[in-house]
């Protein structure tokens, strides 16, 4: 998710508050702090309850028939010698580990008031499990949060597992991973560092591997089953599942995923590239030369943060730096889509798709939200900027989306961008997955989802799907969705759990979703739900005969 749709929420109950990792006291502070806790959850309604995973007793709570573990440690927090290195497992803890607080995000900066939150000390999953447990070991989804790899956190109040648990008895999974030069940066130093682990860049990827690794390991714990596994990802979170379906260290550890809106046909950007950013971060901190992985390490999150920000607002222009995962050769050894081609890949069932209406969320945030409306004479100019810089190419697409086409520049650049970087590179990766594996695709066509400025109508945005995959609207002023939207997210979840139960999309609904073949039906979610042949056509025709998805730093 952007971060926009990152909601701070704050009560008196546990499971609210700003989350920091927990020591178990000893004797009398023990004692206290134990009855406090039973003392707070009781007075919210909730009951506390405990379950045993491998590195100790976790303390979560129990609220109207959906049990909450919010917060636990899935790898040792990355700070000192740790940040840029591969996550490191929880060591065991003595007593009961309280996992009652949304824990906080990894460290990202709020736009518009130049601040940066969270904190290092942020590898942290949830989890949300049924309390009327079937005999049966349940499916696992794990959710991977989105947010450019500069934003976003696992505790997003719209991605609450609570719903999807308790209406299709599921086990939900949701994690923080490192976000922005935390997460992504390249160095030749970090690449020598360790002969066992070459190459370097990844480690926001490893994150999710390793809370992958936990959840194999100690789910049974909650009643999950860590052979049905299902990874689902949105954004940035979706390009993240494309690159766990690419990634050989994380070979067995799911069986099923779904790609929401994820551009995984832009390329990694190459380790030589990267790396050369990671240059510029040592040079920027006073650390270039002799020592300067030990300098780097010593120089505190804002100055490292600082040095090389990230854009909030996903404009990406001058001064920023843009984040992205890398072709290390090891823990991503291979473009994608050319994974995805070739069929060297993990290869499960996948549901791939996205939002009619991609871009405008983009588009309003990299302009409308902080600059002034975008005038005529910018439209080449920002056409050129999305295509890495080429005029003529620019002129091409202009004359595909003439400007007198549109209302204003601001529509004809969100249905430009969003056929150029979301729904071709949607169908090229349908098309290559459906060659080796059982793929089904989808449009979410929805064109009045709740969003968190209700006077700004973006249609159907980007992530506007997620609340209703989630069966949560993504609103502060609505707290339910209107009648007419209730069968969208029934629909929407049913689909969901149904392919995370049995690996097809296929509740018993019409029109049935069919496997994504020769026909390239896809299925419209929308208040009626039908279904569509060859998504994009002669628009995808058009995108094809250009050379424009490159990655950040070739």
């Amino acid at each position: 998710m952007l971060w926009l749709l990152r909601v701070w929420r704050v009560t008196a109950c546990p499971g609210r508050a700003p989350h920091r990792a927990a020591v178990a006291p000893s004797g009398l502070r023990r004692a206290l702090g134990a009855c406090a806790l039973l003392l707070l959850l009781s007075a919210c309604g909730k009951t506390p309850l405990t379950v045993e995973v491998g590195g100790g007793v976790l303390r979560g709570y129990l609220d109207d028939g959906v049990e909450y573990y919010l917060g636990i440690p899935y790898a040792q927090a990355p700070v000192g010698d740790l940040r840029w290195r591969p996550p490191q497992p929880v060591p065991p803890w003595r007593g009961e580990l309280p996992v009652q607080e949304n824990p906080g995000g990894c460290p990202q900066f709020v736009p518009l008031l130049d601040t940066l939150s969270g904190d290092e000390d942020c590898l942290y999953l949830n989890v949300w499990t049924p309390a009327d447990k079937p005999a049966a070991a349940m499916p696992v989804m794990v959710w991977i949060h989105g947010g450019g790899f500069i934003a976003g956190r696992g505790s997003f109040t719209a991605e609450d597992g609570r719903a999807l648990a308790e209406s299709h008895q599921v086990v939900v999974v949701t994690l923080n991973y490192r976000l922005g030069v935390f997460g992504f940066l390249a160095h030749r130093a970090l690449s020598r560092e360790d002969a066992d682990h070459p190459g370097s860049g990844n480690y926001g990827i490893e994150d999710q591997t390793a809370a992958l690794r936990w959840v194999r390991d100690n789910i049974g714990a909650f009643g999950g089953d860590p052979q049905n596994v299902t990874i689902f990802g949105q954004s940035a979170g979706a390009v993240s599942v494309c690159a766990q379906l690419v990634s050989p260290q994380a070979a067995g550890l799911f069986q099923r995923a779904i790609i929401q809106s994820g551009p995984c046909a832009t390329g990694l950007s190459s380790l030589a590239g990267a790396s050369a950013v990671g240059a510029t971060l040592a040079a920027k901190t006073g650390c270039a030369g002799e020592g300067e992985l030990a300098c780097l390490r010593a120089r505190s999150t804002g100055e490292i943060a600082r040095a090389l920000p990230a854009d909030p607002t996903f404009a990406f222009g001058e001064g920023y730096t843009v984040w992205w995962p890398v072709l290390d050769g090891q823990v991503l050894p291979v473009q994608m889509l050319d994974a995805f081609k070739s069929g060297d890949f993990n290869r499960v069932p996948v549901i791939n798709g996205s939002t009619r209406d991609e871009a405008t969320l983009l588009v309003w945030l990299s302009h409308n939200l902080v600059r002034r409306p975008l005038e005529p004479q910018q439209y080449l100019e920002r056409l050129a900027y999305l295509v890495g810089g080429s005029e003529p190419m620019a002129q091409r697409i202009a004359r595909r989306y003439p400007l007198a086409d549109y209302d204003d520049v601001f529509t004809a650049l969100s249905v430009a961008f969003s056929d150029g970087f979301f729904h071709c590179p949607t169908r090229h990766q349908s098309r290559a997955l459906a060659r080796h594996v059982p793929t089904w695709e989808y449009s979410f066509d929805y064109r009045h989802a709740p969003f968190l400025v209700p006077w700004v109508d973006l249609g159907a945005y980007h992530a506007a799907e997620i609340q209703y995959v989630f069966g949560k609207p993504m609103s502060f002023l609505r707290r339910a969705f209107r009648q007419e939207e209730q069968p969208l997210a029934a629909s929407m979840m049913a689909h969901w759990a149904a392919f995370a139960r049995s690996g097809a999309p296929d509740p018993g609904q019409r029109p049935r979703w069919p496997r994504y073949g020769s026909d390239e039906k896809a299925l419209i979610f929308n208040l009626q739900n039908s279904l569509a042949s060859g998504l994009y056509d002669d628009t995808c025709a058009f995108w094809e005969g250009l050379t424009y998805l490159t990655p950040a730093y070739p």
